[in-house]
């Protein structure tokens, strides 16, 4: 019996679930918020910062210019990294999702 249910919901979720058109309940997200989580993310993987005040606390927006990265943290402290080719997002002001 545990069989042909295994066997039967397997079915449902292979066949049927390929074939749909429909738009899948499994997205991932787009591009740049996983940029804007990452860099979100960060400042808490450099050890070496200075005092780490803002270590516990949470971002809660990323300013980004041509040169320069902040994340600014709900505790009013800031964490600067300089702009690598990598970051692709546009400069301006995001709010901080983890």
């Amino acid at each position: 019996m545990k069989r042909n249910v295994a066997l039967y919901l397997f079915t449902l979720t292979f066949f049927f679930g390929c074939s749909t058109s429909a738009p899948s309940r499994f997205s991932y997200p787009a591009e740049n918020s996983m940029e804007v989580r990452y860099l979100c993310r960060l400042p808490y993987l450099d050890a070496s910062a200075p005092h780490q005040a803002w270590s516990k606390s949470s971002p809660s927006w990323i300013f980004l210019n041509e040169t320069k990265v902040i994340v600014y943290f709900k505790n009013d402290r800031t964490f600067v990294l300089p702009r690598t080719s990598e970051i692709t997002l546009p400069p301006g002001k995001y709010r901080c999702i983890l």
